[in-house]
């Protein structure tokens, strides 16, 4: 299963796992470590976290995120907008209306059930159980496992970023007037000096020292992380757009086009818990989803 899956994430991820590919020989060839064994060792740790994320995504959902089953009336309706689904699904209490697949898992909030009607219901949720959306969101497992020495320096710049504001509150408060006249401004651009030279300060010792992996890291990590998340965003809408076609070709667009409108009018959206937004992925606006699918219907209706 996870071998198929990691194929499948290959597949809608080719461009953010090839960059994965290439940090990670440069990597390993800065700890003296052989490129083919890195690349065995990420393969490993990636099959094996999507086998324990398939066995255990349910009971996370329900124990960590406290998702629960839907009653018996929930299930009827969601089967009749599903039709029958080897998924398990699951509602959140959440003020956002949402839907998102997991790898076995659908998560419905109770609010997109009070809202949609059932014509609506069955466009959305059709749309959100294709299984494209699982390949996603292993690819995006298997990306962020390739590069955890590059996620890691990044977090440490964000930590020595905390430091940067830190000095520049202290500057200021000891100026004072800089304070008074325009604090925001001040802290935001002064920190992010301070933050620039304590970056370069300490990747440089660390590359003098002969630490070339954790100096350049450490130099670079503030460019890698954000480069990774708008290639991962990009491929990510391709995958909605994949499956927004998948569920026009299923006879579903109308019901898909009714609901993305409506989501467009009641933009901009709450947001939904910390839980449900690791696999609500990247999305198009729904105004721009609904201009898609209008134009994918328009289409398929003149080449009748």
């Amino acid at each position: 299963m996870s071998f198929a899956l990691a194929l499948a994430a290959l597949r809608r991820h080719p461009f953010s796992l090839t960059l994965s590919i290439v940090f990670a020989i440069v990597t390993a060839s800065l700890v003296k470590m052989s490129a083919p064994v890195a690349l065995s060792v990420w393969a490993a740790t990636g099959l094996v976290s999507l086998e324990v994320w398939y066995l255990l995504e349910p009971t996370a959902l329900k124990r960590i995120g406290h998702y629960r089953q839907p009653t018996h009336a929930e299930c009827q309706r969601l089967e009749a907008a599903l039709g029958r689904t080897s998924l398990h699904l699951l509602i959140a209490e959440t003020a956002a209306p949402a839907a998102a697949r997991g790898i076995r898992s659908l998560v419905v909030s109770r609010d997109l059930m009070e809202v949609f009607e059932d014509r609506a219901l069955s466009g959305v949720l059709i749309q959100t159980a294709a299984p494209v959306h699982a390949d996603n969101l292993a690819g995006f497992v298997l990306v962020w496992l390739g590069n955890l020495p590059g996620l890691g320096a990044w977090m440490t710049c964000r930590l020595v970023a905390r430091f940067g504001r830190l000095l520049a509150l202290l500057v200021g408060m000891s100026l004072v007037l800089p304070l008074i006249l325009c604090r925001d401004a001040f802290l935001r651009w002064t920190g992010r000096l301070f933050t620039i030279v304590l970056v370069v300060l300490i990747g440089s010792i660390l590359l003098s020292g002969g630490h070339a992996a954790a100096g350049l890291g450490l130099l670079l990590g503030w460019l890698i992380v954000p480069i990774l998340r708008v290639l991962l965003a990009w491929e990510s809408r391709r995958v909605e757009a994949a499956a927004d076609a998948m569920t026009i070709a299923a006879g579903f667009g109308p019901q898909l086009l009714e609901a993305v409108d409506f989501l467009a009018l009641a933009e901009p959206l709450p947001a939904p818990d910390k839980l449900l937004r690791v696999v609500c992925l990247p999305r198009s606006t729904s105004a721009q989803r609904a201009d898609r699918i209008r134009r994918a219907l328009a289409a398929a209706q003149g080449g009748r």
